[in-house]
C-alpha cells in the first residue's frame, strides 16, 4: 500500500492509495483506477457485479466504494 499525491485539477485533490496486495482495505473512495489488469475478490460500493471480472489497465470505475480487496493486479483508490 502506497499513498499517492495527485494534482488538484485531476478531480482527486484528496489523494489516494495504491493497492497491489490481496488484503482487504476499508476507506471512502470515489474512483478506482487499474494500474495493471485488476481482478477483485471484493469491491463494496454502489457498483455491483465487478467481483471476479477483470478491470483492464488504465480503466476506472466511478462511484462510492468502501472496501477493496484484490485477487490480482494493482489499483489506485482515490479518496473522497
Amino acid at each position: 500500500m502506497h499513498n499517492v499525491n495527485v494534482k488538484q485539477n485531476s478531480g482527486a485533490s484528496n489523494g489516494g492509495t495504491i493497492f497491489s496486495d490481496t488484503a482487504s482495505h476499508s476507506g471512502n473512495w470515489f474512483r478506482i483506477e487499474a494500474l495493471s489488469a485488476a481482478t477483485f475478490t471484493t469491491l463494496t460500493g454502489n457498483v455491483t457485479g465487478i467481483a471476479s471480472n477483470t478491470l483492464p489497465a488504465g480503466s476506472s470505475l466511478y462511484g462510492s466504494f468502501t472496501v477493496v480487496e484484490l485477487a490480482g493486479g494493482a489499483v489506485v483508490a482515490y479518496n473522497n
